[in-house]
């Protein structure tokens, strides 16, 4: 993530550009908000600090709060959202009079609400499995001394996996409903699937590493950005794509993995290349890719340190429900298990002494779902870890294998130690640093214009809206997440 310098004119283009999308936003949802919303009813606008995301959070003089980002409306709160402004104190009855009521819809009306609400923003209820039951539905409440809140929760999550994750099609969906007055009150849309275009604004940034005035927030991009960016080009990326394939087809013949041989860009379904270059250093790079078969692969330090399957069962046991059973007669014993993950890292080319894999694992799970607290089942998968000691700074170590006792196969694995690294491939293309790119095409197009303030602006953070606070604060020290 680059950090580019804020200027009062780069935050006003950036507020002018979203302020549409918020109206369009309250207009389809039928929020009490005049329309259009203008500059005049925004009482704090919060821009994002991050090149590659315009956007940022807008609250309202009717304290009503948007957070845009990559694209769309991600997130909104309404100062009458009891799951956003309740607080611990359930003893203080005036505060919490505001939202005592009733119920003006059922749960079923209430969740078909928030399915309309959904359409209604554009969204297909096919793409995101909307149709199916919530996986969470919280509220309404009742409670003796205050009476009955009448706001409910609803929450459609997809499965938990690595795989879609990778896939960028893990996505979250959380509207909050107000069953008294029918209205939509909160409402947290997450996931890459949601993400569109980026508005276009009338103001280019600079980068805040080459703003040579930078401030505070100057210093922590020189921080956080100690890793300088490289310029992403489709000859680099194709370059550091061809390098690492030999390494997987290797790696995947050794672990005898279900993949055509020899591995090729045309069974690649999505390559990740190396972002950034630390200094000091003449080559480096961390390629992850994934495959046509959903086999994926972490490349790093001149070695394949990570890779996972669709039939790891800690990993994708949320998209299956056809997992295969452990029983004595058809898998291997723990014993078997151990020394099979054994081999396969003699196989890789490691020595089992360094790092201690000869000695007794540190953990051995097994593949358990409790369905209740009398039933469970055992299904035919284990993972194990060496881990080194807790206080040990020298050395430190994690290996993990996680393994098909039906099938004796290694269907998942993590290592992380220096011992693992290898000198790095070689590449055909020489990378141009973010900066250098930036600095030879800008000339004098960045003019830094001494532009009145629309409004009234905090420090250029992106704030998320939490629910578990009654307000939304800014820190001024705190940098992105990387």
């Amino acid at each position: 993530m680059l950090i580019i310098h804020i200027t009062a004119a780069y935050s006003n283009a950036v507020l002018v550009a979203i302020l549409p999308h918020i109206s369009n936003f309250a207009k389809k949802l039928d929020l009490p908000i005049s329309q259009p919303v203008t500059v005049s009813q925004v009482a704090r606008f919060n821009v994002s600090p991050l090149k590659e995301d315009i956007g940022g959070s807008v609250w309202l003089t009717n304290h009503y709060q948007f957070v845009f980002g990559n694209g769309y409306l991600r997130a909104y709160q309404s100062p009458t959202n009891w799951f956003n402004n309740n607080y611990d104190n359930w003893d203080d009855a005036r505060y919490f009079k505001r939202y005592v009521g009733k119920d003006n819809m059922t749960t079923n009306e209430t969740i078909e609400f928030a399915r309309h609400s959904f359409h209604e923003l554009g969204y297909q209820s096919k793409d995101f499995d909307v149709e199916s039951p919530p996986t969470r539905f919280e509220g309404p409440v009742n409670s003796r001394r205050l009476g009955h809140l009448p706001y409910c929760h609803i929450e459609w999550d997809s499965p938990d996996s690595k795989i879609q994750s990778l896939l960028g099609l893990d996505f979250s969906v959380e509207f909050d409903v107000d069953m008294q007055r029918k209205q939509i009150v909160g409402m947290n849309l997450s996931g890459r699937k949601f993400f569109k275009s980026n508005p276009k604004v009338a103001v280019v940034p600079e980068l805040e590493t080459n703003y040579q005035r930078a401030g505070t927030v100057g210093q922590f991009a020189h921080f956080f950005n100690r890793e300088p960016a490289i310029h992403m080009t489709s000859a680099y990326s194709n370059a550091t794509l061809k390098a690492t394939l030999p390494y997987i087809s290797d790696f995947a013949a050794q672990l005898n993995l279900p993949i055509a041989q020899p591995v090729t860009a045309n069974q690649v379904v999505l390559s990740i290349p190396p972002q950034y270059k630390p200094p000091h250093s003449k080559s480096y790079f961390e390629e992850r890719l994934i495959l046509t078969n959903h086999y994926w692969f972490t490349f790093m330090a001149g070695c394949v340190c990570q890779f996972g399957s669709p039939d790891n069962w800690f990993e994708e046991k949320e998209t299956r429900t056809n997992w295969p059973v452990y029983t004595d007669k058809t898998c291997i014993n723990t014993n078997e298990a151990i020394q099979l993950a054994r081999d396969t890292f003699h196989k890789l080319g490691f020595k089992l002494e360094e790092p201690h894999i000869d000695a007794p694992p540190t953990t051995f799970a097994i593949a358990i779902e409790r369905k209740s607290v009398k039933e469970q089942t055992r299904y035919a998968y284990c993972q194990i870890d060496w881990d080194s000691p807790e206080m040990e700074i020298d050395g430190e170590y994690h290996v993990e294998f996680d393994i098909d006792m039906q099938r004796k196969q290694v269907v998942g694995m993590f290592l992380s130690s220096t011992y693992f690294s290898r000198p790095d491939p070689k590449i055909d293309v020489v990378p141009e640093l973010e900066s250098d790119y930036r600095r030879h095409i800008s000339g004098k197009m960045f003019i830094r214009a001494k532009a009145p303030d629309l409004i009234r602006t905090s420090n250029p953070s992106l704030t998320h809206l939490k629910k578990s606070s009654p307000g939304i604060q800014t820190n001024p020290a705190a940098p992105p997440v990387r």
